[in-house]
């Protein structure tokens, strides 16, 4: 008991209650991410806030928002049995020995932002190779292709892990690294709403892919985990609301 009181006093936490709820979980959210995930007042809002509370809540499971430091962060609390919910989670396998993933609920399309006037590229390897910098979130998965690349030591040296997403922007608003790379719904709100307007999105997609829950394996039951993927397949179309309402208006151009 001690253990886990420790590790919860480095979170705040932010609860949200379903109606004739039959369990509480604990769900990881991370710094700000918009419009995934965004604070008001400290108060967590944004895409997936809001996506969770109405899965969870047709679920009849309360939830109650912690919030982490990092993604890294999250996946060694879930591994551990101290939060039993991580939402906007990519499938790997090295994941899926540790947790459940749920059915998905919605895509995501990692792209390159920078500030440079570059052609088309076949590969990521080709940027790689041709040594400019990249900046990522510790912790996030980009998929195999970048995977692979960073098997690489002198790949690696050209990567660098930073957790704030308006950091990560920042450094390459400033030429300080080449490329940002990101989901496109986050770039185009920091290039939108922060006048990041030098900023560009490259052609190439990094990883398109679908996003799930990541559950406990320690604190989730196989009721409850079908609980949540029935709920998630009876909202699609409330998520897709949700998903339509923040999709950044650039992305319906066929430049794209």
């Amino acid at each position: 008991m001690k253990k886990i009181l420790i590790a919860i006093a480095f979170y705040s936490s932010f609860v949200h209650s379903a109606p004739n709820c039959k369990t509480e979980k604990k769900v990881g959210i991370g710094g700000t991410w918009p419009p995934y995930i965004r604070y008001e007042n400290d108060v967590p809002k944004g895409v997936d806030i809001a996506i969770t509370k109405l899965v969870f809540e047709k679920a009849k499971i309360c939830i109650q928002f912690l919030r982490l430091p990092s993604s890294a962060r999250g996946l060694v609390e879930l591994y551990k049995g101290f939060i039993d919910v991580l939402p906007s989670a990519s499938f790997n396998i090295e994941r899926a020995q540790n947790a459940h993933f749920t059915v998905p609920y919605r895509r995501e399309r990692m792209r390159l932002f920078t500030r440079l006037e570059l052609a088309p590229v076949k590969s990521l390897t080709e940027l790689f190779a041709a040594e400019y910098t990249f900046v990522t979130n510790p912790g996030a998965y980009y998929g195999e292709e970048l995977r692979q690349i960073l098997q690489i030591s002198w790949y690696q040296q050209r990567l660098v892990e930073v957790a704030s997403a308006s950091r990560r922007m920042e450094l390459v608003n400033k030429k300080r690294i080449d490329f940002l790379i990101e989901d496109e719904y986050s770039g185009y709100y920091y290039i939108n709403r922060l006048g990041y307007d030098k900023l560009r999105l490259h052609s190439y997609i990094v990883n398109d892919n679908a996003i799930h829950f990541m559950l406990s394996r320690i604190n989730f039951t196989q009721q409850e985990i079908d609980a949540v993927n029935e709920a998630i397949e009876s909202l699609k179309p409330e998520i897709e609301k949700i998903l339509k309402a923040a999709q950044p208006k650039e992305l319906t151009k066929e430049n794209i």
